[in-house]
């Protein structure tokens, strides 16, 4: 059997959802270099408190490589490269001291690393610098998560999702009242989940993982084996 994402969204199968997080994680390592993975997946707060400011540079450096591709990679290290070290680590500093209660506020977290806070990251790459430190509150925002979103039926925003990928796809950038109304969709249903399950496995980011990666089938039996060897979020 096989679950679309418009069929996964409502199901109350946990095991389902797991295979689909598996299912995300094992097609990320099929797009990018293994031991990038590897890093990216062990990121989080305390590893970046304790980077110095060249150190914090050089982690930069391998998450634009790990956000972008090809030609565009090379015009946002560009930019990253227009950046003092300076102003670089005072981003990073203000990163490590936010507040739990800071979090609640999606636009003010997204402004304090974007342009021109950090030249080179634009709303999604903002958000997927935002859900490797604070997976509990961000998800990684892209053209494939609003592909995936407007292909569910029982989503109350289902309509706008359309037209926002449809300005996306456009514009080639995104409104920050749109950045912040889909990051709010992926906590939403990680709550739902983790209610659902009485777990708090869920999280927007682990959401982000599956709805980039499903725009295809949900194979249950097939990649269960395989996906073991993936750490889940």
């Amino acid at each position: 059997m096989l679950l679309d994402i418009n069929d996964l969204w409502n199901s109350q199968d946990e095991r389902e959802w797991l295979i689909a997080l598996d299912r995300g994680w094992l097609t990320l390592v099929g797009r990018k270099d293994r031991n990038l993975v590897q890093f990216i997946h062990s990121v989080d707060l305390e590893y970046v408190r304790g980077l110095g400011t060249r150190e914090w540079y050089a982690f930069l450096i391998k998450y634009f490589h790990w956000q972008f591709t090809g030609n565009h990679l090379q015009q946002r290290l560009r930019d990253l490269d227009k950046n003092s070290f300076e102003q670089l680590f005072s981003v990073k500093c203000s990163l490590v001291t936010i507040r739990q209660c800071e979090m609640v506020d999606t636009r003010k977290c997204l402004n304090l690393v974007r342009t021109p806070r950090i030249r080179g990251l634009d709303y999604p790459g903002a958000s997927g610098l935002l859900a490797l430190l604070f997976k509990d509150w961000f998800g990684t925002l892209d053209g494939c998560i609003l592909e995936s979103l407007q292909t569910i039926q029982s989503l109350p925003e289902k309509s706008k999702m359309r037209d926002l990928r449809a300005w996306v796809t456009t514009k080639s950038d995104w409104r920050d009242r749109d950045a912040v109304l889909v990051i709010e969709i992926m906590r939403r249903k990680a709550d739902q989940l983790n209610t659902a399950f009485s777990t708090n496995r869920w999280t927007p980011s682990s959401i982000s993982t599956i709805l980039s990666t499903s725009n295809g089938p949900t194979r249950k039996a097939e990649e269960s084996a395989a996906a073991t060897k993936v750490q889940r979020l």
